[in-house]
């Protein structure tokens, strides 16, 4: 009998199984890559999640906001102080007396955040604020009033006009703090405030892996 028919049939067998080994080979290879792209997908998705999630939070952010509305209140202490002269004629004689008060004055400033009178809302470059610029949100408190009689007159009451300067020191006091609302600075500070407050609980809510840049814009 010839060898040349099984020598025929078993190299066909064995071809057919180098194909079927290497054909198996390259489908795991490409059952494996096609399990690491979905792996990759699926993990680029939740990060670009991550970097969008605080959209979702802008609502509850806003309410947070409101309810810490005195945490986001700006502070600034300044020293003031009044000179006044006074003059009192008697009998065709006239006097002078000079009086200086000092003291000091805390301003507190802060937006209106009532849920109707300002809106967060997101944008192409990140958060916007939109609100009404800061105003003073308390009476002005004052502390450590002092005097000094600069000079004295014969008939002038320099005690008297030392209280009646204290009684007028919460009104000037008012009238100064509702001017310096619109100081750069103040609303500097004011904005400051808010921006931090509303980046730092965003940033501590779950998912959230960025807060993009807040803006306030003024209505």
């Amino acid at each position: 009998m010839s060898l040349y028919p099984i020598l025929f049939v078993l190299g066909c067998g064995l071809a057919t199984g180098l194909t079927y080994s290497v054909m198996n080979g390259r489908l795991s290879d490409a059952y494996a890559m096609v399990s690491t792209l979905e792996q990759e997908v699926s993990r680029k998705e939740s990060e670009l999640l991550g970097y969008t999630k605080y959209t979702s939070y802008l609502t509850v952010g806003k309410q947070s906001l409101a309810e810490q509305m005195k945490l986001l209140t700006a502070t600034m202490v300044r020293e003031e102080g009044v000179t006044q002269v006074i003059e009192r004629s008697l009998l065709g004689l006239s006097s002078t007396g000079t009086v200086a008060i000092w003291y000091s004055a805390e301003y507190s400033f802060g937006f209106d955040l009532q849920s109707d009178s300002y809106d967060v809302r997101p944008i192409d470059s990140g958060i916007e604020v939109r609100v009404k610029k800061p105003a003073l949100i308390a009476t002005p408190a004052i502390t450590q009033l002092r005097y000094q009689i600069l000079s004295g007159g014969l008939f002038t009451d320099e005690r008297g006009a030392v209280l009646r300067l204290y009684e007028e020191a919460a009104k000037k006091a008012k009238e100064q703090g509702e001017a310096m609302a619109s100081d750069a600075a103040v609303v500097a500070l004011c904005e400051k405030r808010l921006i931090a407050f509303l980046h730092d609980f965003l940033a501590k809510q779950p998912g959230v892996k960025i807060v993009p840049q807040i803006s306030v814009v003024y209505q």
